[in-house]
């Protein structure tokens, strides 16, 4: 996959979580609070995780043609953990 393709997919999978989570923001406004603060904390974790993302995608962006694969690894395995915040977001309404 070209380096700009893979950096949209990324980009575009940032995104589609952070639509998803503005969805649950309408959840939680109906949740205790308890679930609320639970809530909160994993939305800043998340804002975190996404902010570390862009900054890996924008080491991508510029990575020599010799570093690609190694940051490439890395921005794969940040993904995952934004995933699984979000997972476990999810969690605090079912």
């Amino acid at each position: 996959m070209e380096r700009n393709e893979y950096r949209e997919n990324v980009k575009k999978s940032i995104d589609d979580i952070f639509d998803q989570i503005e969805a649950l923001k309408t959840k939680a406004d109906n949740a205790s609070e308890k679930v609320k603060q639970e809530y909160n904390q994993k939305i800043k974790e998340l804002e975190s995780l996404r902010d570390q993302m862009e900054n890996k995608l924008d080491e991508l962006t510029n990575a020599a043609d010799s570093k690609w694969d190694d940051v490439k690894e890395t921005v794969n395995s940040s993904l995952e953990s934004f995933k699984e915040g979000f997972k476990k977001l999810g969690s605090l309404f079912d």
